[in-house]
């Protein structure tokens, strides 16, 4: 299921005709940078739109209790999960929708924190034609919240961190022999750790 996931965020990416305009070399970076960021976004998005609180909700559509999982789950998988939750509550309570969502998908993938692009000036140009997109929506469709933008803004660095940790615990999981080697997950892990 992740892979396909991973495989749906590749080609969400390669439709789109910004990141088209990138040579192939730029496009592998950006993907190597941000595809745990993505996927872990993909799966909070998932959550807020369609989850229970207090409960995890799988792409199979299975709901599972926190407390279950917790209490089977190692201290970091705990924790993930945790910040995750949080994550997914703080989204709500900003009325966060797929427009918002979308804009900030774009943010992640075309980070300015990728080093050697031979094309960063038009990462530079997308990362401000999405960031003023994404001010004007939330100014025009949200005018009673005058602080949804920035509030947005804020949860980026905590999808970074999850997904951080996600990756630390997945190479673990690795290591281990508790994931298989032949799949994207495994390569994409070992391809951003190169």
């Amino acid at each position: 299921m992740v892979d396909q996931t991973l495989f749906s965020i590749v080609e969400w990416a390669r439709s789109s005709i910004l990141f088209r305009e990138l040579k192939v070399d730029d496009q592998m970076k950006l993907l190597q940078n941000s595809w745990s960021e993505l996927l872990i976004f993909d799966h909070i998005y998932w959550q807020v739109v369609h989850g229970k609180e207090g409960s995890l909700l799988l792409i199979t559509g299975q709901q599972v209790d926190y407390s279950s999982t917790a209490s089977q789950a190692r201290v970091t998988l705990t924790n993930l999960l945790s910040h995750s939750q949080e994550l997914v509550l703080r989204l709500r309570s900003v009325q966060f929708d797929h427009g918002e969502f979308v804009c900030l998908k774009f943010l992640v993938l075309f980070s300015l924190d990728v080093k050697n692009l031979e094309n960063f000036h038009l990462v530079e140009g997308v990362q401000e034609q999405v960031n003023a997109a994404l001010l004007d929506y939330t100014v025009c469709n949200y005018p009673e919240q005058t602080e949804k933008f920035g509030q947005l803004f804020l949860r980026l660095p905590e999808i970074r961190a999850i997904s951080m940790q996600t990756e630390e615990y997945l190479y673990y999981k690795h290591l281990n022999g508790d994931v298989p080697y032949n799949n994207l997950l495994i390569e994409m892990l070992h391809a951003k750790r190169a």
